[in-house]
């Protein structure tokens, strides 16, 4: 077998290893921090806010009670400064179906190219 042909099987073999890896997935970042006051916030206000925290952790997978429990550790300064944030975070890492990028792609031709040449 002809070197060339050896070196680009073994590229698709590699290139078919890496594609079968799972994804991994980042989790979304706040952009800022903020400092907040606890006089800024009433205990109606900061009862809502910790719901919404909640139910944002519960969108990320989190069963009621993990919510709940991960909330009641938060102080009312940390809460008002999380839910400022909400409406900012950013996501990172892969979109689901974004696995092939141009890269990817320019390898896959290169080695049917060297496979077929």
């Amino acid at each position: 077998m002809k070197p060339a042909r050896l070196v680009a099987w073994t590229l698709v073999l590699a290139l078919a290893l890496a594609m079968t890896a799972p994804m991994a997935m980042a989790a979304p970042v706040p952009s800022q921090t903020t400092c907040a006051t606890a006089a800024a916030a009433d205990e109606k206000a900061v009862a809502a806010e910790r719901d919404m925290i909640k139910a944002k952790l519960m969108d990320f997978g989190l069963t009621e009670k993990k919510a709940a429990d991960r909330v009641s550790l938060l102080t009312d300064e940390e809460v008002h400064a999380i839910v400022l944030d909400l409406n900012s975070v950013q996501t990172a890492g892969l979109r689901s179906g974004d696995s092939w990028d141009t890269t990817t792609v320019l390898l896959v031709v290169v080695l049917v190219v060297l496979l077929v040449h």
